[in-house]
Protein backbone atom coordinates (compact mmCIF):
# COMPACT_ATOMS: atom_id res chain seq x y z
CA UNK A 1 0.00 0.00 0.00
CA UNK A 2 1.47 3.56 -1.58
CA UNK A 3 1.95 5.87 1.75
CA UNK A 4 -1.16 8.21 0.03
CA UNK A 5 -3.17 5.29 -0.16
CA UNK A 6 -2.31 4.21 3.11
CA UNK A 7 -2.92 7.66 4.53
CA UNK A 8 -6.98 7.85 2.62
CA UNK A 9 -7.31 4.42 4.50
CA UNK A 10 -6.52 5.65 7.92
CA UNK A 11 -8.36 9.01 7.15
CA UNK A 12 -11.39 7.25 5.64
CA UNK A 13 -11.68 4.97 8.72
CA UNK A 14 -10.82 7.33 11.38
CA UNK A 15 -13.43 10.02 10.10
CA UNK A 16 -16.62 7.05 9.72
CA UNK A 17 -15.73 6.12 13.05
CA UNK A 18 -15.99 9.44 14.20
CA UNK A 19 -19.04 10.33 12.54
CA UNK A 20 -20.88 6.87 13.69
CA UNK A 21 -19.79 8.14 17.56
CA UNK A 22 -21.14 11.54 16.91
CA UNK A 23 -24.16 9.54 15.22
CA UNK A 24 -24.87 7.53 18.31
CA UNK A 25 -24.45 10.08 20.82
CA UNK A 26 -27.54 12.59 19.42
CA UNK A 27 -30.76 11.38 19.52
CA UNK A 28 -32.75 10.46 16.78
CA UNK A 29 -29.66 10.11 14.47
CA UNK A 30 -28.13 7.59 16.44
CA UNK A 31 -30.74 5.16 15.02
CA UNK A 32 -28.47 5.15 11.47
CA UNK A 33 -25.03 5.26 13.51
CA UNK A 34 -24.17 2.16 12.04
CA UNK A 35 -24.24 3.44 8.49
CA UNK A 36 -20.74 4.89 8.52
CA UNK A 37 -19.97 1.57 10.12
CA UNK A 38 -20.87 -0.52 7.17
CA UNK A 39 -19.38 2.04 4.86
CA UNK A 40 -16.10 0.90 6.34
CA UNK A 41 -16.84 -2.66 6.23
CA UNK A 42 -17.69 -2.03 2.27
CA UNK A 43 -15.57 0.31 1.02
CA UNK A 44 -12.54 -0.92 3.36
CA UNK A 45 -13.02 -4.23 4.11
CA UNK A 46 -12.94 -6.87 7.06
CA UNK A 47 -10.29 -5.74 9.39
CA UNK A 48 -11.31 -2.24 8.86
CA UNK A 49 -14.65 -3.28 9.63
CA UNK A 50 -13.69 -4.65 12.61
CA UNK A 51 -11.40 -2.19 13.60
CA UNK A 52 -13.83 0.59 13.28
CA UNK A 53 -16.21 -1.11 15.27
CA UNK A 54 -13.91 -1.47 18.63
CA UNK A 55 -13.56 2.69 17.74
CA UNK A 56 -16.86 3.20 17.86
CA UNK A 57 -16.87 1.34 21.40
CA UNK A 58 -14.10 3.38 22.98
CA UNK A 59 -15.97 6.45 21.57
CA UNK A 60 -18.98 5.60 23.28
CA UNK A 61 -16.80 4.66 25.96
CA UNK A 62 -15.52 8.40 26.38
CA UNK A 63 -18.44 9.72 26.33
CA UNK A 64 -19.83 7.78 29.00
CA UNK A 65 -17.50 7.87 31.62
CA UNK A 66 -17.98 11.82 31.07
CA UNK A 67 -21.36 11.14 31.84
CA UNK A 68 -20.84 9.19 35.03
CA UNK A 69 -18.23 11.68 36.06
CA UNK A 70 -20.47 14.51 35.93
CA UNK A 71 -23.94 12.79 37.46
CA UNK A 72 -22.46 10.53 40.11
CA UNK A 73 -23.40 13.89 42.14
CA UNK A 74 -26.75 13.92 41.40
CA UNK A 75 -29.19 14.11 44.08
CA UNK A 76 -30.79 10.98 45.58
CA UNK A 77 -30.19 8.29 47.61
CA UNK A 78 -27.53 6.56 45.55
CA UNK A 79 -27.14 9.14 42.28
CA UNK A 80 -26.98 7.57 39.20
CA UNK A 81 -26.30 3.55 38.95
CA UNK A 82 -23.15 3.40 37.00
CA UNK A 83 -24.72 0.03 35.76
CA UNK A 84 -27.71 2.22 34.04
CA UNK A 85 -24.63 4.45 31.91
CA UNK A 86 -23.24 1.27 30.75
CA UNK A 87 -26.42 0.43 29.05
CA UNK A 88 -26.01 2.67 25.71
CA UNK A 89 -22.28 1.07 25.61
CA UNK A 90 -23.57 -2.71 25.56
CA UNK A 91 -26.48 -1.54 23.48
CA UNK A 92 -23.90 -0.28 20.96
CA UNK A 93 -21.97 -3.20 21.02
CA UNK A 94 -24.63 -5.80 20.24
CA UNK A 95 -25.84 -3.90 17.05
CA UNK A 96 -21.44 -4.09 16.00
CA UNK A 97 -21.70 -7.52 16.70
CA UNK A 98 -25.28 -7.68 14.85
CA UNK A 99 -23.14 -5.85 11.80
CA UNK A 100 -20.21 -8.22 11.79
CA UNK A 101 -22.57 -11.23 11.61
CA UNK A 102 -23.78 -9.45 8.42
CA UNK A 103 -20.68 -8.69 7.03
CA UNK A 104 -17.61 -11.16 7.94
CA UNK A 105 -16.25 -13.35 5.70
CA UNK A 106 -14.82 -15.09 8.67
CA UNK A 107 -19.10 -16.92 8.75
CA UNK A 108 -19.07 -19.86 6.88
CA UNK A 109 -21.69 -23.26 7.48
CA UNK A 110 -21.45 -26.75 6.67
CA UNK A 111 -22.43 -27.11 2.88
CA UNK A 112 -25.20 -29.64 2.67
CA UNK A 113 -24.47 -29.90 -1.19
CA UNK A 114 -21.75 -32.21 -0.45
CA UNK A 115 -19.08 -30.33 -2.75
CA UNK A 116 -16.64 -28.02 -0.72
CA UNK A 117 -16.75 -28.52 2.97
CA UNK A 118 -17.50 -24.70 3.93
CA UNK A 119 -19.65 -21.69 2.57
CA UNK A 120 -20.22 -18.27 3.23
CA UNK A 121 -23.28 -17.78 5.10
CA UNK A 122 -26.72 -16.62 2.92
CA UNK A 123 -28.12 -13.43 4.04
CA UNK A 124 -31.17 -14.74 5.82
CA UNK A 125 -28.21 -16.96 7.83
CA UNK A 126 -26.32 -14.37 8.54
CA UNK A 127 -29.97 -12.12 9.54
CA UNK A 128 -30.57 -14.91 12.36
CA UNK A 129 -26.86 -15.05 13.70
CA UNK A 130 -27.03 -11.49 14.14
CA UNK A 131 -30.22 -11.60 16.12
CA UNK A 132 -28.57 -15.02 18.06
CA UNK A 133 -25.63 -12.70 18.58
CA UNK A 134 -27.40 -9.90 20.30
CA UNK A 135 -29.98 -12.35 22.44
CA UNK A 136 -26.34 -13.60 23.45
CA UNK A 137 -25.31 -10.01 24.74
CA UNK A 138 -28.65 -8.20 25.61
CA UNK A 139 -30.12 -11.07 27.53
CA UNK A 140 -27.32 -11.95 30.06
CA UNK A 141 -27.41 -7.82 30.90
CA UNK A 142 -31.30 -7.57 30.88
CA UNK A 143 -30.74 -10.41 33.42
CA UNK A 144 -28.34 -8.69 36.06
CA UNK A 145 -29.99 -5.37 35.70
CA UNK A 146 -32.89 -7.09 37.15
CA UNK A 147 -31.34 -9.27 39.46
CA UNK A 148 -29.34 -6.24 40.95
CA UNK A 149 -31.05 -3.03 41.75
CA UNK A 150 -30.24 -1.00 38.61
CA UNK A 151 -33.69 -2.00 37.28
CA UNK A 152 -35.57 -0.31 40.46
CA UNK A 153 -33.65 2.41 40.57
CA UNK A 154 -34.11 3.24 36.49
CA UNK A 155 -37.90 2.78 37.28
CA UNK A 156 -37.49 5.58 40.14
CA UNK A 157 -35.77 7.96 38.01
CA UNK A 158 -38.40 7.52 35.53
CA UNK A 159 -40.57 7.99 38.43
CA UNK A 160 -39.29 11.37 39.55
CA UNK A 161 -38.95 12.46 36.12
CA UNK A 162 -42.69 12.30 35.24
CA UNK A 163 -44.34 12.86 38.36
CA UNK A 164 -45.05 17.09 37.70
CA UNK A 165 -46.56 15.90 34.72
CA UNK A 166 -48.81 13.20 36.15
CA UNK A 167 -49.19 14.89 39.23
CA UNK A 168 -51.19 17.69 36.80
CA UNK A 169 -53.56 15.15 35.46
CA UNK A 170 -53.98 13.65 39.38
CA UNK A 171 -52.09 10.70 38.92
CA UNK A 172 -50.21 9.43 41.82
CA UNK A 173 -47.06 7.31 42.27
CA UNK A 174 -48.37 3.72 41.97
CA UNK A 175 -50.12 5.18 38.84
CA UNK A 176 -46.90 6.06 37.39
CA UNK A 177 -44.96 3.28 38.74
CA UNK A 178 -47.46 0.95 36.71
CA UNK A 179 -47.58 2.91 33.63
CA UNK A 180 -43.84 3.11 33.78
CA UNK A 181 -43.26 -1.12 34.01
CA UNK A 182 -45.70 -1.45 31.54
CA UNK A 183 -43.57 0.24 29.36
CA UNK A 184 -40.67 -1.45 30.14
CA UNK A 185 -42.62 -4.86 29.84
CA UNK A 186 -43.39 -3.26 25.74
CA UNK A 187 -39.87 -2.25 25.40
CA UNK A 188 -38.52 -6.20 26.23
CA UNK A 189 -41.28 -8.10 24.20
CA UNK A 190 -40.23 -6.07 21.34
CA UNK A 191 -36.24 -5.50 22.01
CA UNK A 192 -35.08 -8.24 19.55
CA UNK A 193 -37.25 -6.73 16.74
CA UNK A 194 -36.07 -3.61 17.03
CA UNK A 195 -32.55 -4.84 17.10
CA UNK A 196 -33.35 -6.66 13.80
CA UNK A 197 -35.17 -3.92 12.10
CA UNK A 198 -31.90 -1.45 13.30
CA UNK A 199 -29.29 -3.87 12.45
CA UNK A 200 -30.75 -4.37 8.72
CA UNK A 201 -31.49 -1.25 7.70
CA UNK A 202 -28.66 -0.06 8.52
CA UNK A 203 -26.99 -2.73 6.51
CA UNK A 204 -29.38 -2.44 3.94
CA UNK A 205 -28.98 2.05 3.62
CA UNK A 206 -25.30 1.44 3.96
CA UNK A 207 -24.63 -0.80 1.09
CA UNK A 208 -27.16 1.45 -1.15
CA UNK A 209 -24.84 4.44 -0.35
CA UNK A 210 -21.59 2.84 -0.48
CA UNK A 211 -22.47 1.79 -4.77
CA UNK A 212 -25.13 4.56 -5.65
CA UNK A 213 -22.97 7.44 -4.09
CA UNK A 214 -20.49 9.51 -6.12
CA UNK A 215 -17.20 8.67 -4.13
CA UNK A 216 -15.39 6.48 -5.57
CA UNK A 217 -14.39 3.00 -4.53
CA UNK A 218 -10.77 2.08 -3.62
CA UNK A 219 -9.71 -1.35 -4.16
CA UNK A 220 -12.01 -4.20 -4.29
CA UNK A 221 -12.41 -6.38 -1.47
CA UNK A 222 -14.32 -9.49 -1.14
CA UNK A 223 -16.93 -8.04 1.00
CA UNK A 224 -17.48 -5.64 -1.25
CA UNK A 225 -18.03 -8.09 -3.89
CA UNK A 226 -19.92 -10.13 -2.05
CA UNK A 227 -22.11 -7.27 -1.36
CA UNK A 228 -21.97 -5.98 -4.88
CA UNK A 229 -23.69 -8.92 -6.58
CA UNK A 230 -26.53 -9.22 -4.04
CA UNK A 231 -30.15 -8.71 -5.27
CA UNK A 232 -33.37 -8.74 -2.39
CA UNK A 233 -35.73 -10.59 -5.03
CA UNK A 234 -33.02 -13.88 -4.07
CA UNK A 235 -33.70 -13.93 -0.23
CA UNK A 236 -35.50 -16.82 0.49
CA UNK A 237 -35.74 -17.99 4.19
CA UNK A 238 -34.82 -21.79 5.04
CA UNK A 239 -38.17 -24.12 5.07
CA UNK A 240 -37.37 -24.93 8.39
CA UNK A 241 -38.04 -21.61 9.92
CA UNK A 242 -41.89 -21.75 9.43
CA UNK A 243 -41.86 -24.15 12.52
CA UNK A 244 -39.93 -21.13 14.22
CA UNK A 245 -42.64 -18.89 13.33
CA UNK A 246 -45.12 -21.29 14.74
CA UNK A 247 -43.50 -22.08 17.62
CA UNK A 248 -43.15 -18.78 18.62
CA UNK A 249 -46.81 -17.43 18.06
CA UNK A 250 -47.87 -20.41 20.04
CA UNK A 251 -46.05 -19.39 22.74
CA UNK A 252 -47.28 -15.92 22.70
CA UNK A 253 -50.66 -17.17 22.49
CA UNK A 254 -50.21 -19.54 25.76
CA UNK A 255 -48.61 -16.10 27.18
CA UNK A 256 -51.86 -14.59 26.78
CA UNK A 257 -53.70 -17.04 29.43
CA UNK A 258 -51.21 -18.56 31.58
CA UNK A 259 -48.06 -16.71 33.52
CA UNK A 260 -44.65 -17.60 32.39
CA UNK A 261 -42.59 -15.04 33.17
CA UNK A 262 -40.02 -13.90 31.64
CA UNK A 263 -40.22 -16.88 28.93
CA UNK A 264 -42.86 -14.50 27.51
CA UNK A 265 -40.80 -12.44 26.39
CA UNK A 266 -38.57 -14.77 24.42
CA UNK A 267 -41.67 -15.95 22.80
CA UNK A 268 -43.12 -12.45 21.86
CA UNK A 269 -39.07 -11.93 20.53
CA UNK A 270 -39.40 -14.75 18.68
CA UNK A 271 -42.61 -14.65 17.17
CA UNK A 272 -42.02 -10.56 15.87
CA UNK A 273 -38.45 -11.37 14.49
CA UNK A 274 -39.43 -14.20 12.67
CA UNK A 275 -43.14 -12.53 11.30
CA UNK A 276 -40.29 -9.66 10.58
CA UNK A 277 -37.80 -12.26 8.45
CA UNK A 278 -41.09 -13.69 6.28
CA UNK A 279 -41.99 -9.58 6.04
CA UNK A 280 -38.69 -9.42 4.08
CA UNK A 281 -39.39 -12.60 1.80
CA UNK A 282 -42.82 -11.12 0.88
CA UNK A 283 -40.90 -7.73 -0.30
CA UNK A 284 -38.48 -9.62 -2.37
CA UNK A 285 -41.58 -11.58 -3.83
CA UNK A 286 -43.52 -8.55 -4.47
CA UNK A 287 -39.69 -7.01 -6.02
CA UNK A 288 -39.09 -9.85 -8.07
CA UNK A 289 -42.77 -9.35 -9.68
CA UNK A 290 -41.76 -5.70 -10.46
CA UNK A 291 -38.44 -6.37 -11.67
CA UNK A 292 -39.99 -8.84 -14.00
CA UNK A 293 -42.78 -6.62 -15.18
CA UNK A 294 -39.82 -3.99 -15.81
CA UNK A 295 -41.84 -1.39 -13.36
CA UNK A 296 -40.45 2.10 -13.30
CA UNK A 297 -38.49 3.08 -10.48
CA UNK A 298 -40.54 5.72 -9.30
CA UNK A 299 -43.84 3.58 -8.91
CA UNK A 300 -41.17 1.34 -6.69
CA UNK A 301 -40.48 4.29 -4.66
CA UNK A 302 -44.08 5.08 -4.40
CA UNK A 303 -44.73 1.16 -3.79
CA UNK A 304 -42.33 1.19 -0.72
CA UNK A 305 -43.26 4.68 0.75
CA UNK A 306 -47.04 3.28 0.84
CA UNK A 307 -46.16 0.08 2.24
CA UNK A 308 -44.33 2.50 4.87
CA UNK A 309 -47.22 4.71 5.65
CA UNK A 310 -49.47 1.27 5.75
CA UNK A 311 -47.36 0.43 8.96
CA UNK A 312 -48.25 3.75 10.71
CA UNK A 313 -52.24 3.51 10.31
CA UNK A 314 -53.77 1.36 12.05
CA UNK A 315 -56.23 0.25 9.91
CA UNK A 316 -53.91 -1.05 7.35
CA UNK A 317 -50.85 -1.55 9.67
CA UNK A 318 -52.49 -5.56 10.16
CA UNK A 319 -52.75 -6.07 6.56
CA UNK A 320 -49.05 -4.61 5.78
CA UNK A 321 -47.84 -6.60 9.04
CA UNK A 322 -49.62 -9.65 8.18
CA UNK A 323 -50.39 -9.63 4.61
CA UNK A 324 -46.18 -9.09 3.64
CA UNK A 325 -45.15 -12.33 6.05
CA UNK A 326 -48.02 -14.46 4.60
CA UNK A 327 -47.11 -13.68 1.36
CA UNK A 328 -43.74 -14.76 2.44
CA UNK A 329 -44.86 -17.88 4.31
CA UNK A 330 -46.92 -18.68 0.94
CA UNK A 331 -44.11 -19.72 -1.16
CA UNK A 332 -43.61 -22.84 0.82
CA UNK A 333 -46.59 -23.90 -1.08
CA UNK A 334 -46.90 -21.28 -4.10
CA UNK A 335 -43.99 -21.66 -6.61
CA UNK A 336 -43.60 -17.84 -7.79
CA UNK A 337 -40.72 -18.99 -10.13
CA UNK A 338 -38.18 -16.95 -8.68
CA UNK A 339 -34.76 -17.00 -10.24
CA UNK A 340 -33.25 -20.32 -8.74
CA UNK A 341 -29.25 -19.73 -7.82
CA UNK A 342 -26.92 -19.36 -5.18
CA UNK A 343 -28.95 -17.71 -1.93
CA UNK A 344 -25.55 -16.15 -0.83
CA UNK A 345 -24.37 -12.54 -1.59
CA UNK A 346 -21.88 -13.54 -4.41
Amino acid sequence: MQVDDQRAYWLEIAGLTVAAVLLFRFGLLGLVFLVPIQLVWIRRGEDAGALASVGVILGIGVFKWIDYLRLRGTPGPDGVPAALLLLDLVFAAGLLAGLFMMNSDRLTVADSSGETGRRTMTVPERMMAAVAVGTAIYGPTIGLLAAGDAAESAIAMQIELMRPLFEAAGAGSEEIAVLVRVVIAAILSGLMFGFFVMVTSNWWLGVQIAFKSRFPLPAGNDIMARHAGYELTEFRLPEYLVWALIGAWGGVLLSMVADLGWVSYFFWNAAFVTLALYGVQGIAIVWFYLDRRKVQKITRVGIAVGMVIGLLIPGLRFVVGVGLPGLGVSELWIDYHRVKGSEEVS
